[in-house]
C-alpha cells in the first residue's frame, strides 16, 4: 500500500501524458495530419515550458553579465573623466595664476620704465615674513650675489616699501616703512613741505617733524625727498588719511596710509649699490630718528 501511494503521482502523470498524447493524435488524424507531424507538435507543446524557462534563464544571465561589464566600464570611464577634469581644473588655475603674475610683473616693468633710477634694479620674490607688533620684515630671494647690500631701497608697484637691513649671499631682509624702527625723509607733493615718515608698528605710518602751521590736508600724496640718501627722490610713499592737533595744540598728528599692503606683497624691486648711485647709509642719523620715534 505504501509503495502504491508513492508511485501514484508518477502513474497519474503518465496517465495524463498518455491521455494528452491520445487526444493530440486523434485531433491530428481528424485534421488530416501525419503521425510524425502530430508527434512533433506534441513534443513541442510539452517541451515549450522547459525551453522557455531555459531561454529566460540564459537571456537574464547574459543581460546581467553584459550590464555588469558595461557598468564596470562606465565606472572606469567616470574615474578617468574625473581625473581628466581635475587635471584640467588644476591647469586652468595655474594659467590664471600665471596670468595674474604676468599682469603684476608687467605693471612692475612699467613702474620701472617711469623712473630712470630703477632701470638697474633687481626684481626679487618674497620668500618669508616676520610680522609682529615689534617687527615688520620681509625676506627676499636675492642677496649679495645680485649686488645687494644694507640700506638698498625696495619698491613695489605703488611706491616705497622699505630698505634692506641684513643681506646674505642669496637672501636679504627688508625693513618695512611701517616698522617702528623705520624712518624716511619725505615731502608733500602738493606744496613740497618736508617731514619724516615714521613707522608705528601697525599698517599705518605717521608724519612727524612738521611745523604747527604746516599746510597738510587729508588726501595729500607724500613722495621721497632723497635727502636721506637712501631712497631716490620723487617716489610715492603714501597718502595722508587723518590730520589732527595734539592735546597741547603744539603739533599735528598725521596718519599716513602706505602705498603697499604688507600682507599681499609678492615681489619687490630693489636698487643695488653702484658707484653711479652710492646709496650710502647714515647710521647715526637713522638711529637718532629711531630713538626719537620710540620717545
Amino acid at each position: 500500500m505504501l509503495v502504491l501511494s508513492r508511485r501514484l503521482p508518477w502513474l497519474l502523470s503518465l496517465a495524463l501524458i498518455f491521455i494528452f498524447l491520445t487526444l493530440c493524435v486523434n485531433y491530428g488524424l481528424r485534421s488530416g495530419g501525419s503521425i510524425f507531424a502530430i508527434a512533433e507538435r506534441s513534443a513541442l507543446t510539452m517541451t515549450y515550458p522547459v525551453q522557455k524557462s531555459i531561454d529566460f534563464i540564459f537571456t537574464s544571465s547574459n543581460n546581467f553579465f553584459d550590464n555588469y561589464i558595461k557598468l564596470v566600464g562606465v565606472k572606469k570611464l567616470n574615474r578617468q573623466l574625473k581625473a581628466d577634469n581635475d587635471l584640467l581644473r588644476f591647469q586652468l588655475e595655474q594659467m590664471q595664476e600665471t596670468r595674474i603674475e604676468n599682469r603684476r610683473l608687467h605693471r612692475l616693468l612699467n613702474f620701472k620704465k617711469q623712473h630712470d633710477i630703477l632701470a638697474r634694479g633687481v626684481a626679487a620674490r618674497i620668500i618669508g615674513r616676520q610680522t609682529s607688533p615689534l617687527s615688520h620684515v620681509l625676506i627676499i630671494d636675492c642677496g649679495t650675489r645680485q649686488n645687494l647690500s644694507i640700506n638698498n631701497p625696495a619698491f613695489t608697484l605703488g611706491g616705497v616699501v622699505g630698505r634692506i637691513i641684513a643681506c646674505g649671499p642669496q637672501s636679504a631682509k627688508i625693513l618695512l616703512l611701517i616698522d617702528r624702527n623705520s624712518a624716511c625723509d619725505v615731502m608733500i607733493q602738493r606744496n613740497r613741505v618736508r617731514g619724516v615718515l615714521q613707522g608705528t608698528g601697525t599698517n599705518l605710518c605717521s608724519l612727524a617733524y612738521l611745523q604747527r602751521t604746516a599746510d597738510v590736508k587729508v588726501g595729500d600724496k607724500l613722495i621721497t625727498s632723497g635727502l636721506d640718501r637712501i631712497f631716490p627722490k620723487g617716489i610715492t610713499v603714501g597718502t595722508v588719511i587723518t590730520v589732527t592737533d595734539d592735546s597741547e595744540g603744539l603739533s599735528k598728528k598725521i596718519q599716513v596710509q602706505p602705498e603697499f599692503d604688507p600682507d599681499t606683497i609678492e615681489e619687490v624691486y630693489v636698487i643695488p649699490t653702484t658707484p653711479a648711485n652710492p646709496v650710502s647709509a647714515q647710521p647715526a642719523q637713522m638711529a637718532a630718528t629711531a630713538e626719537t620715534t620710540d620717545e
